[in-house]
């Protein structure tokens, strides 16, 4: 691991974050084996934190959009970008739930420090797609006299971001499958 990566920053980020306590019982043996991998779970958690706000951040451009069908009173746009607020809830809600974390993947798993490098990677390639998807639903600023078929080729592509997404998200447990 580079100095400079981002998994090294995240990495240092828990370790100043961490606090005296646990920089003390690190120092002895039988603490230091208990907490050795401690901050890649950490910093697994500080990861899924952003990566959650990064996407709830998304909801309120799509809110925008659609207040904006209201106030023009395009009936025939109305509720056409709910799908997307729901995709995102349910994004959000795995992303925060036990069981994307470490401590989902059961018991008597022992993870190696290189797969939890590789999952901190994995999570930062997340967290990069998710600033990607920022980009994309904030681009479009819909005249008032937008077809209904523009609306609704941007609302399918975006969720075709957000299943893209959502694959992404699912085929993180590989990195501990190995497939």
């Amino acid at each position: 691991m580079t100095s400079n990566s981002p998994i090294s920053q995240y990495v240092s980020r828990f370790k100043a974050e961490k606090g005296k306590i646990l920089s003390f019982l690190s120092a002895f043996p039988f603490y230091g084996e208990v907490l050795k991998n401690h901050q890649y779970y950490e910093t697994d958690r500080m990861a899924r934190n952003e990566l959650s706000k990064k996407l709830d951040s998304l909801k309120e451009p799509i809110r925008r959009i659609e207040e904006n069908f209201v106030r023009e009173r395009r009936m025939d746009l109305i509720g056409s970008t709910e799908v997307l607020l729901s995709v995102l809830e349910r994004l959000k809600n795995e992303i925060i739930g036990a069981s994307y974390g470490l401590n989902g993947l059961g018991a008597g798993f022992k993870a190696t420090e290189s797969e939890l490098e590789a999952l901190a990677e994995w999570d930062y390639s997340l967290i990069h797609h998710a600033e990607e998807l920022s980009t994309k639903v904030k681009s479009p600023n819909f005249p008032p006299e937008v077809s209904v078929d523009t609306v609704r080729d941007w609302v399918s592509s975006f969720r075709s971001e957000l299943d893209e997404f959502d694959s992404a998200l699912k085929s993180r447990k590989d990195v501990f499958l190995k497939r």
